[in-house]
């Protein structure tokens, strides 16, 4: 046998064998590939699904933290709107006084000279502008409504007698304006009841 056709039979046989295992071992890693890419996915999918899950949570939780904030927000604006009405009251109670004193002082002095009657008349009106621009007004209640049904009302000492008594309580006469200060439209705080005379049943 001629030595050149062994070692040809020799390589032919080993470029067989090595073709046969490098088949094998690229089919082995080809499937094992493939499992670990299946795997992969499976995985992925489920720790999307599990990050999908606590982004919703994390949102829920989110919008109910921005409902309390709203909410505690809410209530220290009431506070804080609470607490300035209550100086702007105490502030226009003292003005009312003051005007109420002004008037009594002027109906009280007879012997004012012209001079002094235009300064106090003049601080008079420049009060009663301040309290109109903050939103105070003058108010009366209305002749014949029983006092015991509306609020802002205070009786006077004097009662007007009467014999009839379905007009015992009902308002006779309005003696004194009161002040109420606007919030809102058509809400009031009254600031001064309206002082009135009401019937009295005459013994």
């Amino acid at each position: 046998m001629n030595i050149n056709f062994i070692i040809l039979s020799i390589i032919i046989t080993i470029a067989l064998l090595c073709t046969a295992w490098l088949t094998f071992w690229s089919k082995k890693n080809n499937t094992n590939l493939s499992d670990e890419i299946d795997d992969l996915n499976e995985e992925t999918g489920s720790n999307l699904e599990i990050i999908n899950k606590n982004v919703l949570e994390t949102n829920k939780l989110l919008e109910t933290y921005k409902k309390v904030i709203d909410e505690k927000n809410e209530e220290l604006k009431k506070y804080k709107d609470g607490q300035e009405l209550l100086k702007q009251k105490g502030l226009f109670i003292s003005l009312i006084d003051i005007l109420d004193f002004i008037n009594k002082f002027s109906s009280g002095s007879n012997n004012l000279d012209e001079k002094t009657k235009n300064y106090i008349t003049a601080i008079y009106d420049k009060l009663d502008i301040i309290l109109t621009n903050s939103g105070v007004e003058k108010f009366s209640p209305e002749i014949n409504q029983n006092l015991l049904e509306i609020n802002g009302c205070s009786p006077s000492i004097e009662t007007k007698k009467t014999k009839d008594k379905n007009k015992v309580n009902l308002i006779s006469s309005v003696i004194k304006p009161g002040y109420r200060l606007q919030t809102k439209k058509n809400e009031f705080i009254i600031l001064k009841n309206s002082e009135v005379q009401v019937y009295e049943l005459e013994n």
